[in-house]
């Protein structure tokens, strides 16, 4: 997945905000890169759990579409474990073609992320590529 600085940053800050809660989100694009961000609603606000709001998932999958994007990545934060996919985040991996990033905030200061394809309870590393934004 490629995705720039700023975006990342973006994730983060949402991230942030929402602890101890964990938060989640959407990237959208094309390919394997990312061009829009959405913080979305965690529809349970918990630190070990989120669904995201079913009433911002749908918005934001019509105004998706509505641009030519597609669904790239679902990002949501481990708020006191380490960046990989627990058993609940594996059985509710619906988008196959997507790559799960979790940010732990287990070092809030230096928060870690990783991507993941999940599939049939296979869970595959994918490389983050962090791109500089240009001036």
């Amino acid at each position: 997945m490629i995705i720039r600085r700023s975006d990342l940053q973006k994730i983060f800050e949402h991230c942030e905000r929402e602890y101890p809660n964990e938060a989640c989100g959407i990237l959208s694009g094309s390919g394997n890169r990312v061009d829009t961000v959405y913080s979305l609603s965690n529809e349970n606000p918990s630190p070990a759990f989120y669904r995201i709001d079913s009433k911002d998932h749908f918005r934001v999958i019509r105004e998706m579409r509505e641009a030519g994007k597609e669904l790239i990545g679902i990002y949501h934060s481990h708020t006191g474990s380490p960046a990989y996919p627990s058993p609940t985040d594996v059985t509710l991996a619906y988008y196959p073609e997507a790559v799960y990033v979790i940010v732990s905030l287990m070092d809030r200061k230096n928060p870690d992320v990783k991507g993941y394809i999940i599939c049939e309870d296979t869970i595959t590393e994918v490389p983050m590529n962090i791109l500089q934004d240009e001036r």
